[in-house]
């Protein structure tokens, strides 16, 4: 995952002089990648020691090691025309970023997408018995449209509701079972514990966050970064669900073709047994 990414997808985890750091960086990607630790501790106002324990916190060996990955992938995540949110912004100039900021987070999603385990996932759904969705806010409209979705295509898919039984229920599953888990901040602790939960009960187990290093990821089957609208987050506290709504279509849409291709082959099949 390119570096100013990961960068973005931690932001809101950081404390305060990691983050001046942080905007720093995603405010001058290029500048920042030909600097020494020291020229990028001082343009943010805090200590080389900050810088160090950022690096680490993303993953990386050490200071040089995460410059490098900046370097590489910094202007390949630029996006041409994009600018950041300003509260100075008319209502159409803040339309006009809220729609390139939409179209950045999915390309930006797709950069780091493994599509190949998406259609496996798509696949593991239609060969077991049932799929149950978890979610809490936002996440649970998302978790309820595809589940409808899954239901029209005959698929056995429920959402569980009530935050206070997820865990609960979780232990209840088995390996007949895909559990899919989507919290935007990675960070969700009664769905984090529910995750962990159904991993041990033996259920096959997803998870889709906006969050890179999420905790998660050690407990999932199949683990999906979406990205998000980064400066539209840090300005409104809010966060579009664009990346992830996306990811979730694309994984209906496979799901349905497979159906439609399965039920076509089956109908062919019938035809050519009544024709002997």
């Amino acid at each position: 995952m390119p570096a100013r990414m990961k960068l973005s997808s931690v932001y809101t985890t950081l404390p305060p002089a990691e983050r001046k750091v942080a905007d720093f960086i995603l405010a001058n990607p290029d500048d920042a990648a030909h600097m020494v630790i020291n020229e990028i501790a001082h343009h943010a106002g805090v200590s080389v020691p900050s810088v160090t324990r950022l690096a680490r916190k993303l993953g990386y060996s050490g200071f040089m090691d995460f410059r490098v990955s900046l370097a590489s992938g910094s202007s390949a995540v630029k996006k041409e025309g994009s600018a950041p949110i300003s509260p100075d912004d008319t209502d159409s100039e803040l339309i006009r970023k809220l729609m390139i900021g939409h179209m950045n987070a999915i390309e930006s999603t797709l950069k780091v997408l493994d599509a190949e385990k998406l259609a496996e996932l798509a696949n593991t759904m239609l060969e077991k018995k049932r799929i149950v969705w978890f979610g809490a806010g936002a996440c649970l409209g998302l978790c309820n449209a595809v589940s409808d979705a899954l239901c029209k295509m005959g698929l056995d898919s429920v959402v569980i509701l009530n935050r206070d039984i997820m865990e609960t229920y979780a232990a209840s599953l088995d390996t007949e079972v895909v559990a899919v888990f989507v919290s935007k901040t990675g960070r969700t602790v009664k769905t984090l514990a529910a995750l962990r939960t159904a991993k041990q009960a033996g259920a096959v187990t997803a998870f889709i966050t906006n969050l890179a290093n999420s905790s998660g990821e050690a407990y999932a089957d199949y683990f999906f970064y979406t990205s998000r609208q980064d400066d539209l987050f840090r300005t409104c506290g809010y966060e579009t669900g664009t990346s992830t709504n996306a990811l979730l279509e694309s994984l209906m849409i496979v799901i349905g073709r497979r159906k439609r291709l399965d039920s076509e082959m089956s109908f062919s099949g019938s035809m050519d047994n009544d024709s002997k």
